[in-house]
């Protein structure tokens, strides 16, 4: 076979090889989070867990573990109620619409491990929950469904914490990490769930004033170390004047003694010699 030949052919399974393989995954550009749609989340986990007698902004925290992201100008995270995980992708869609849009076009390629909503519920497994794709991403009903869930996981576990971690997996490495995670937002984020819950937003202002009220807290304690090292200064130093001034009464002491010795010394030897001098004389 011609070796032309031979590298057309070859070229031409390359190419029907490369045409039969599957495309690669690639997420959509995500949707930029927003206060707004961060409080949608917020306000359904918050009433939610006020139904479903949960622990205050606990359902809050997993829906940040599951669909936050984290901004950079309000310094914390936002959840995303049209977001969609498959094959391992995160997809923050612009809108319910667009959200809906992408589930179905995952599922019409056969993808059937789909979560969806603020609170990430699969549809593989609880899909019967929803009457339709409309009301598993409407943040009321996504935030129910995960509630009335997790409650049930309680119930079972008599444990919040191990509950969480179910929420995630039964796997109990898999499990703890996520626990960890939820409970550190839990924490770390409590003023921020607190104020979007109540329709507000840590806004920059807030961040501003938190970090004007740090900067002032750090001059504060740079100026009580300043102070401290003055004191310790004017400390030493008095010490070593001290110290010096002791040096000295006890060199002056000592040689007033020295010369006390000295001069008792040479009255004695001055009478010895005088009564020698007197024996000599009259003898």
């Amino acid at each position: 076979m011609p070796f032309a030949h031979a590298f057309s052919v070859l070229t031409l399974l390359a190419a029907l090889l490369a045409a039969s393989l599957p495309a690669p995954v690639r997420a959509a550009p995500a949707a930029p989070a927003t206060p707004e749609a961060h409080g949608l989340c917020v306000a359904a986990t918050r009433q939610a867990e006020i139904d479903n007698h949960l622990p205050p902004y606990l359902l809050a925290a997993i829906s940040l573990a599951e669909t936050g992201r984290w901004s950079s100008d309000y310094k914390a995270s936002f959840s995303w109620p049209w977001t969609v995980m498959a094959e391992g992708i995160g997809r923050y869609l612009p809108s319910k619409e667009a959200a809906i849009a992408e589930v179905r076009r995952l599922q019409a390629r056969g993808i059937t491990n789909i979560d969806v909503g603020c609170m990430q519920i699969n549809l593989y497994y609880h899909g019967d929950a929803f009457r339709n794709l409309e009301h598993a991403f409407d943040p009321e009903a996504n935030a129910e469904y995960a509630a009335a869930f997790l409650a049930d996981l309680n119930d079972s576990a008599r444990s919040w914490p191990t509950a969480v971690a179910q929420y995630h997996s039964r796997d109990k490495d898999r499990g703890a990490g996520y626990q960890q995670k939820v409970y550190d937002l839990w924490y770390g984020q409590r003023e921020h769930l607190v104020a979007s819950a109540a329709g507000r937003t840590v806004v920059r202002t807030e961040i501003a004033r938190q970090r004007e009220e740090e900067r002032q807290a750090l001059m504060k304690d740079r100026e009580r170390q300043a102070e401290l090292q003055r004191v310790r200064t004017a400390a030493r130093a008095a010490n070593v004047a001290f110290l010096q001034r002791q040096a000295a009464l006890t060199e002056a002491r000592m040689m007033s003694e020295f010369e006390a010795r000295k001069e008792a010394a040479l009255a004695a030897f001055r009478e010895r010699k005088a009564k020698r001098e007197a024996q000599r004389q009259g003898g």
